[in-house]
């Protein structure tokens, strides 16, 4: 899984059907504000069009999914321009997995103590406790705001791409 749009030297290896690429794809506004040393949604988008046309098969993974001001408008837009640069062929075996935004008690300390102006929404008393495999709580969106996200995103996936499998959404 990649950020990156960086793909030209792995485009070779001989990974003998047991590789899916997978890029981690997001709208302008996340990765602009949130993950500014990762190549922006255009630049992985193109990276992905060249591991499918190498004979990979190709997964993305929506993630953080996070919820702002017109976020439903710009992942919409986000798959417009996955589905308008992605050749029919790729279409066939694609995988999506979606993962909402959530973040844990240390997490938040860091993300505070080291990015002090980030606008990220780390207000605990917003979002409910899940337990992570980690043995720590985490926190993640509301109920209702879940199952927003989850037929939101997934709408659109079925919309763009519908012959696509979701592996899942957390």
């Amino acid at each position: 899984m990649t950020k990156f749009p960086h793909v030209d030297h792995l485009l070779g290896a001989d990974y003998q059907g047991k590789t899916r690429f997978r890029f981690s794809i997001n709208d302008d506004y996340i990765i602009k504000c949130f993950e500014p040393d990762t190549g922006r949604l255009h630049e992985r988008i193109e990276a992905s069009v060249k591991v499918v046309e190498a004979g990979y098969p190709l997964g993305f993974i929506v993630a953080p999914v996070y919820i702002h001001d017109g976020w439903k408008e710009d992942y919409y837009e986000m798959f417009e321009k996955l589905e308008a640069s992605l050749p029919a062929f790729a279409r066939k075996d694609l995988t999506f997995e979606m993962i909402q935004h959530r973040f844990t008690k240390p997490a938040k300390r860091v993300i505070q103590e080291n990015y002090s102006m980030i606008k990220l929404e780390l207000d605990e008393s917003k979002r409910k406790t899940k337990w992570g495999r980690d043995d720590i709580y985490k926190y993640v969106y509301q109920d209702e705001e879940q199952k927003d996200i989850k037929e939101t995103i997934g709408g659109y996936i079925h919309h763009f791409f519908p012959e696509a499998k979701i592996d899942y959404f957390t």
